[in-house]
This record gives C-alpha cells, sequence and structure tokens, in this order.
C-alpha cells in the first residue's frame, strides 16, 4: 500500500529522481507497485517507484532529473511485446519485464 507524502520529502530522501509523464512507462512498471504518491490542488499528482538505487516519479506533476523520452518509449515497447508474448509463464514475463527494467535504470543513472 502506497502512503501520501510531499514532494520535498521525495527530494530530501537522497536517491536520485527520476521524471517520467504520465504513462510512458505503464509496461515497465506494470509488476512494481509505488511506494508513495503526492496530491496537488487538483488532486493526484504522481506516483513514486523506487528501483534500484533511484526513485522514478511518473503522473501528471512529476519530479525530478527530466529523461528522455524516446528512451521510455524505446524500453516500455519492448516490456509491452514481452507481456503480450503468451507462450511466456507469469513467472518468465514477470522477470523478463524486471531485467528491462534494471537495464533501463542502468541507463539512466549512466
Amino acid at each position: 500500500m502506497k502512503y501520501k507524502t510531499t514532494k520535498k520529502a521525495i527530494r530530501e530522501m537522497g536517491d536520485p529522481v527520476y521524471c517520467v509523464g504520465y504513462c510512458n512507462l505503464q509496461n515497465l512498471l506494470r509488476f512494481v507497485d509505488p511506494f508513495a504518491y503526492s496530491a496537488r490542488a487538483e488532486g493526484w499528482a504522481c506516483d513514486y517507484y523506487s528501483v534500484g538505487n533511484v526513485i522514478i516519479s511518473t503522473g501528471y506533476s512529476p519530479i525530478g532529473r527530466k529523461t528522455n523520452y524516446n528512451l521510455c518509449r524505446e524500453y516500455d515497447r519492448k516490456a509491452l511485446a514481452i507481456i503480450e508474448d503468451y507462450t511466456l509463464s507469469v513467472d518468465d514475463m514477470q522477470n523478463g519485464v524486471a531485467a528491462l527494467l534494471e537495464e533501463f535504470v542502468g541507463k539512466l543513472t549512466a
């Protein structure tokens, strides 16, 4: 279950925070649960995912370092291809997407 937090508290956690637009990584993050979310006057702002040693912020109003849109799109499409491969078991699907996510984070931090 995720908890409500402030953007300031996330920035002060010490881990690098990366900003991703709403639904830009929906397939890559499909098997990861967000640990927190932030809200604004209009309602929900963004979710926060802890992946490796970074935090990925995604939503209507995410915070953090900008990510390359094309990189996000490339990895999300690769994740979708794995998810839509119905010859794979659920465990193989989750492991494949987790490996892609790890590779994505490696490229973000390089």
